[in-house]
């Protein structure tokens, strides 16, 4: 027996159109604008293992998004595990397949992917950058029939930086990964030039980028206080050796610095406290203080 073609809407397409209008009316009234940042460095994705041994955030594309979980943190939130104390605090957004597709070029990004970036920017009083764990596309169950999804439900967990290259333009997103990131403090001394903002600079036996010995991106440069602070650090800088900017080529003798400061905003990541607790644990003059031999 067939069902009725005067009430069934299931084949409808003005119904699940008019779904569709409201549920993207009912994310910009009650959601909140956030940004998409996908991670630009294709090619260095690994299909097998899942790792992206090189990310780069470098554009970021305004969408209105929902906050499914308004009054408190998903996920396993604090825990003890064999690896001590870890906090994931997991958050649940909502986007709708049509702002989507109309913010994000569909040529390359049919859909938001794993891996890739959302920007908060109120969560914990300042911006925040959350990674995509999995987008699921079934929520909404294909109501009315609709084979493609009315919306996205991102299930994103706090990014964890490990020298991302951040550079979308977007001057809070980019803030965001600069006080999270690994950052030291240079301290140089005579030298010509000024540093420009987000450049690469080196160390190098010839002078020459080519044959760079350590590279790093520029954060902030103080041409008064003599202090260059830099984050993704590939390398090891040595004292007096000069370190050269690959746009400015400005160049300043390196005078120090100090490994285990780092200079982000996160007072967690504190490396003094690691190295000062380990000194009253191990016996770092014995000959192997980690086995018994």
């Amino acid at each position: 027996m067939a069902t009725s073609v005067y009430f069934n809407n299931y084949n409808s397409v003005a119904e699940q159109r008019v779904l569709e209008d409201l549920i993207v009316e009912s994310i910009k009234i009650m959601g909140f604008d956030g940004y998409y940042l996908p991670n630009d460095n294709d090619i260095a994705r690994d299909l097998l293992f899942g790792e992206d041994p090189v990310k780069k955030f470098q554009s970021a594309f305004p969408l209105e998004l929902y906050l499914s979980n308004s009054l408190d943190y998903d996920g396993e939130k604090e825990f003890f595990s064999k690896f001590g104390l870890e906090i994931k605090n997991n958050v649940n957004v909502i986007v709708s397949k049509r702002s989507f597709s109309q913010r994000v070029p569909q040529n390359v990004f049919q859909r938001p992917r794993e891996g890739d970036l959302i920007y908060v920017p109120f969560l914990n009083g300042t911006g925040e950058l959350y990674e995509i764990k999995f987008a699921d596309q079934d929520k909404d169950f294909h109501t009315l029939g609709r084979r493609v999804p009315y919306f996205y439900e991102l299930q994103l967990e706090k990014f964890k930086f490990s020298h991302e290259l951040i550079s979308t333009g977007v001057q809070e997103i980019d803030d965001a990964g600069t006080f999270s990131s690994y950052t030291i403090q240079l301290n140089v001394a005579t030298g010509t030039g000024t540093y420009q903002n987000k450049e690469i600079v080196y160390q190098a036996l010839d002078s020459t980028e080519a044959n760079a010995t350590v590279v790093a991106v520029v954060q902030e440069w103080n041409k008064k206080a003599n202090t260059l602070n830099v984050t993704n650090i590939a390398g090891e800088f040595v004292p007096n050796r000069n370190i050269i900017g690959a746009s400015s080529n400005a160049s300043y003798l390196l005078a120090n610095f100090d490994p285990l400061k780092d200079n982000n905003r996160d007072e967690s990541s504190d490396n003094y406290i690691i190295e000062n607790q380990a000194n009253s644990i191990i016996d770092f003059s014995e000959t192997n203080p980690f086995g018994s031999i």
